[in-house]
């Protein structure tokens, strides 16, 4: 029987095509992990803002007190809140928050003790500090519609819509409170209308958010 073993081109033929499979199938492969790594870090971020979202809407949902304290950066606000909220098993806890020089981070604070700022060296080790986000660019709450009619001019936030005028000597019935956040390209608004302690009715008088790239409203990212 006549035997015919592989000339040396064809062996050469054999392993170039060998390592053209194999380079294009690791190629798929790298590619693939790069895909499955964007998609993990894109779930993170998601999530990262559904928490931070849910946390402030019901920190402000469930408030009783409301105190909102501008800065001289006019970029950050500092919120402060009596809520029946507590992420540290905390009665009716003092909760505010406020963003960190450290990596611009966006802070919780609670406690039983009312918190004020800056917060006295002796208070410290009554307070519950949760660090949510951090590379913060705006952190900006207006307090809108008050009773009286009291307005004030000012440029709209993204997402906000301008208050009609309301009729002659009748003003806003509770508060508009909006609260818009934006980090690392993403941002949301959340917009809630409020009756607090001592305005009559009952203390939530509407709530509406707007998320941008959340799950709750749009799903459009931030620039």
């Amino acid at each position: 029987m006549n035997r015919r073993g592989f000339t040396l081109i064809e062996l050469m033929v054999s392993i170039a095509l060998t390592t053209i499979v194999v380079l294009f199938l690791y190629r798929a492969l790298s590619n693939q992990e790069r895909a499955n790594g964007v998609l993990a870090r894109k779930g993170l971020q998601l999530e990262e803002r559904r928490k931070v979202y849910e946390l402030l809407f019901r920190d402000l949902m469930e408030a009783s007190s409301v105190k909102v304290v501008p800065l001289g950066n006019r970029n950050f606000t500092i919120l402060q809140l009596k809520t029946t909220n507590s992420l540290h098993q905390v009665p009716k806890p003092y909760v505010a928050y406020f963003v960190h020089e450290r990596n611009a981070t966006l802070v919780r604070l609670e406690s039983a003790r009312p918190i004020g700022f800056p917060v006295p060296l002796g208070e410290i080790k009554y307070i519950f500090a949760d660090p949510l986000v951090n590379g913060v660019e705006k952190f900006i709450i207006v307090e809108r519609g008050a009773q009286g009619g009291r307005r004030m001019e000012r440029e709209l936030l993204p997402g906000e819509k301008a208050l009609p005028q309301p009729p002659k000597g009748k003003g806003g019935r509770g508060r508009e409170y909006l609260i818009y956040l934006k980090w690392k390209g993403e941002e949301f608004l959340i917009d809630m209308k409020k009756r607090l302690a001592g305005e009559g009715g009952r203390k939530v008088s509407g709530a509406q958010g707007n998320r941008k790239g959340g799950a709750k409203g749009s799903g459009k990212k931030g620039g």
